[in-house]
Order: C-alpha cells, then structure tokens, then sequence
C-alpha cells in the first residue's frame, strides 16, 4: 500500500523475553530513499498487543494472525477488520503459518504436526474448525525430525488442492479437497518425499502452478520439483551457500514476480542468497549480508523495487533497493529497530 511516497509493512514479531515487543509492529518505507520509520497507528488495536505473533496474512477483509504457543497456553487464531476484532482456539501446539483461500483458512502447527482448516465468512471472519489434517512420520535427524512438524499450510491457485510442507517427515503433501459451506473433505493424493533429513520448510509456485521451488531448513539446499501427468517430481537440489557451513537454519523463500529469481535466508549465516532460476537448474549469482543478525524472514515489495528484511537476533529490519532486471539488492543503509521481527508482509 502506498500512501504520501511510502510504502507499509505489517511486521509480527516475538513477544516472550527477552523481547521488547508486545505484539503488531509496522513499518513505513520511503519509496524514495529506503528510509523505514515505525508507524504504529496502521496497526489494529487489537494486534498492537498480542503474544507471538509469529506470522501474519492480509486480505482485502483484515488482517490474519495467532499466537504461536502451545494450544494449553492459549493458541488463538485472530482476525482484524478495522476497529473489530475476533479469535478462535486452535487445536494445535505452536502455529506457524497461515493461509487463506476464501471460503477457507489453514493454519499450519510446527510443534504438533497437524493442520487445522477453518471455514470463513464473506467478510473475512473466521467462523469454525472444519478439519483437522495431520500424516505421521519422523525424520533421520533425531534432535529436530521426532514427529511430524508441519511448517507451511498453503493453497494452489489454480486447483482446489491445499499443500503443506513438513519439516519433520522430509515430506512435502499435497490434498484434493471438496467444500459444500457446510463440510470440507480433504483427501491426501501424493505425498513427495524429500531428501532425507532436509528438513523442508517452505515453498514457493510458479505461477502456472508447473514447478515449486522448496527451502529445505536443516540440510541448507533449494530443492526443485515439477508437475508432470498431475504428479510432482524432484528435478533439482543445490546448495544455498555452496561454501559455507551447514548451519541447518535456512528459513524464508521468495520467487521474483517476473519468475527469474528465487531468494532465500539463512539465519546461521545471516545473508539472502540469490538465484537465477531461468534455465532448469537453480545458478546462485549472489550472497548479500543481511543487514543484521538472524534474518528469519524476508519480503518484496509488489512493485519489485524493495527488499525488507526481519532480523530477529538483531531486533532490525533493513531495507534493500533491488534492480528488476539483475536481480541484485543493495542495502539502502537504513533499518528501524523492531523487537524479535519475525515476518514480514506489505499492507494491502
């Protein structure tokens, strides 16, 4: 959204100390020069002071959260519009994303592996718990893949398929489903398995919906799968940081809207790797520093000309001027200080 030569970004953030933060920030961006500065007023009244508010959706309607701690701490979903607000408990422990296709919501919960889909109304207001959708499995990586840890819940555009991410299977499941307003029935119809112990995170589509490029947290690698006869393959894998050490804390993804170029974080290291992606193998062309400490999200701009970074251990985001054409971001020297910035998304 711009608004006088500025650009707005809703950041969520941690609550817990040692953070300073108490719940919605946002931050004001000068399309101009890069300079961020806090604009607290563009936030909800209700979001200003909430607890781990982790990670955050906008829609035409509100604005979307939870609290990301365990459902017997008090796991809430919240919806924001306008001076109203609304929240619903969620059956899970420590949720970590969420999505919405209308008339459907997913949140997706790491800690106890499940995803739980809620139908919303026309307004935006989430109403009730519709399903509850959980694949059980491990990993070889006994201190991070016990159990099943769902990371990412997101719907396809083209299709009535939902597909989420598991960290701790090394899975990547894809769902058909049917909603009739009253009912939702999911059926789980490929599940793709993923290097062992990788760890995937998050994922990003192409815009046909033909290809997804997947950060894969624990084994720092990109890997790339594509659609064929109605089935997703793994074509590709490379590596995030060809020379540097395996930290196994690679986290945000994002695909240029012109689909030339995928960038990534990696907290351990604290830079955005960037890759070309217009032939069929993943080519890094750079590895920017951060601009700070623990970058564990990332956004770009709608207009492309942006690059936000949350850094989390260095309670900072920084902004980056990014050339369309080359796809190279260069920091602006400017950042604003959040506590525990954790997400980041571009007010509608």
């Amino acid at each position: 959204m711009t608004l006088n030569g500025h650009l707005h970004f809703y950041v969520g953030t941690y609550t817990d100390s040692p953070s300073q933060s108490h719940g919605i920030a946002c931050v004001s961006l000068d399309s101009t020069t890069g300079l961020l500065t806090i604009n607290h007023d563009l936030v909800p009244d209700a979001m200003r002071t909430t607890r781990n508010p982790s990670y955050l959706t906008v829609t035409e309607h509100g604005l979307y959260t939870f609290n990301e701690v365990e459902r017997l701490e008090g796991a809430e979903l919240i919806f924001a519009e306008n001076t109203d607000s609304y929240a619903l408990p969620i059956e899970g422990d420590y949720p970590c994303y969420v999505d919405i296709k209308a008339p459907l919501l997913a949140v997706a919960n790491y800690g106890s592996g499940n995803v739980s889909v809620y139908h919303i109304d026309e307004c935006g207001k989430p109403l009730k718990s519709i399903a509850e959708l959980y694949v059980e499995g491990r990993g070889p990586n006994i201190a991070r893949q016990a159990s099943s840890h769902a990371h990412q819940a997101t719907f396809l555009n083209h299709t009535k398929q939902l597909a989420v991410v598991d960290l701790g299977t090394d899975s990547v499941h894809f769902y058909d489903f049917e909603n009739d307003g009253e009912a939702c029935n999911f059926s789980l119809i490929q599940s793709v398995a993923m290097p062992a112990g990788s760890g995937p995170r998050h994922l990003v589509f192409n815009r046909e919906e033909s290809i997804a490029y997947v950060v894969c947290e624990l084994s720092e690698t990109l890997v790339v799968l594509c659609k064929y006869d109605e089935q997703w393959n793994l074509t590709q894998q490379v590596k995030l940081l060809a020379d540097e050490e395996n930290k196994e804390a690679a986290s945000a993804i994002r695909l240029s809207a012109d689909e030339r170029f995928v960038y990534v974080s990696c907290r351990g290291q604290n830079v955005i790797s960037t890759f070309d992606v217009t032939s069929n193998i993943p080519v890094q062309i750079a590895m920017s520093d951060c601009g700070g400490k623990f970058p564990r999200d990332f956004v770009l701009s709608r207009d492309g000309l942006w690059m936000l970074v949350a850094n989390q251990h260095s309670n900072n985001v920084a902004s980056f001027h990014r050339n369309p054409e080359t796809g190279a971001i260069t920091p602006t020297g400017y950042s604003c200080d959040v506590g525990a910035p954790v997400c980041l998304v571009e007010k509608q």
